[in-house]
Order: C-alpha cells, then sequence, then structure tokens
C-alpha cells in the first residue's frame, strides 16, 4: 500500500459556488410548472428569458409567477429556500437545490413542499464528472404535491 489518503483526491474543483443546471433537469420543470423567472442566474447561465442576477438581489424582490431556483451553493443556502417557501403564494417556486436535511431550515420548509431526489450525480457546467451530494427539487406552492417525495432517475438519463 502507498501513502496515499483516500478520499483526500478532489474531483471537480470549481472556483464558483455557480452551478448551471443541466438542460435535461431543468427543462421538464419549466414544462410542467410554467416556470417564466429565473431567480438565481447570470447573464450566462440563466435557464429562461426573465431571470434576475446576483446584482438584482433577488433575496430583496417579490417573485410573482412561478419561479426556478438554484440558488448558490454557499452557506446562504437556507436563506434562499426559505425565500422560495415564503413567497410560494403568489406562484409555484421550483427549487434544486443539495439536500441538507440535517439543518433547521430544511425541517421548516420541507413539510410544505413537494421534494424530488435525485439519483446519480447531477453534472453542473457541462462538467463529466457531476457533483458528489445529493441533490434534490423542492416544490412550493399550489402545483406543489404538499408531502410527497419521489425519486428522479438521473442515472438513466446521463449514462
Amino acid at each position: 500500500m502507498g501513502t496515499e489518503l483516500i478520499g483526500r483526491g478532489v474531483v471537480g474543483v470549481s472556483k464558483s459556488i455557480e452551478y448551471s443546471t443541466p438542460l435535461s433537469i431543468v427543462n421538464p420543470l419549466i414544462e410542467e410548472f410554467s416556470l417564466t423567472r429565473d431567480v438565481c442566474a447570470s447573464k450566462e447561465n440563466h435557464k429562461l428569458f426573465d431571470y434576475w442576477t446576483i446584482e438584482d438581489d433577488a433575496l430583496t424582490k417579490k417573485w410573482d409567477g412561478n419561479c426556478w431556483m438554484n440558488p448558490p451553493f454557499n452557506r446562504y443556502l437556507g436563506k434562499w429556500v426559505r425565500k422560495a417557501h415564503s413567497e410560494s403564494d403568489t406562484g409555484t417556486k421550483v427549487c434544486l437545490f443539495p439536500v441538507r436535511a440535517n439543518t433547521k431550515w430544511w425541517a421548516e420548509v420541507c413539510v410544505d413542499s413537494e421534494i424530488r431526489f435525485i439519483n446519480g450525480e447531477v453534472n453542473f457546467n457541462n462538467e463529466p464528472r457531476g457533483l458528489w451530494a445529493a441533490m434534490c427539487i423542492m416544490i412550493f406552492g399550489e402545483q406543489a404535491k404538499v408531502g410527497t417525495f419521489s425519486v428522479i432517475d438521473y442515472r438513466k438519463k446521463n449514462g
């Protein structure tokens, strides 16, 4: 045996907390929920014609209509998910983010949502290898099947 440490290698290094959603995940959701606004986007990675960038500061805006959210995966993730939850009275909010079932904010919002767990590594930014973190789609609002969960088999769609 060598002196290598198991689990110490870095796979998929990113200098950004922005992860562009694969179209194979977002396009069916745009169609299913008639999504009209991307609340966490950039000029390069927006998925809808109506979108807000970091400069627009979506946390300070009213999220009218049916919105898509793939928030920054940082320490403010809970703020973003709580915002989507609080805005669910003005339309459906469909969110993609890492599963954080061990957090207070998850416990607060999951009871008012539909959750679709993603089986397989999501390959953000068209990377050949997916992000190792467990991911989910959480849905709030009138179109959500509150209290239900299901599994999206991302492995079948992507090899």
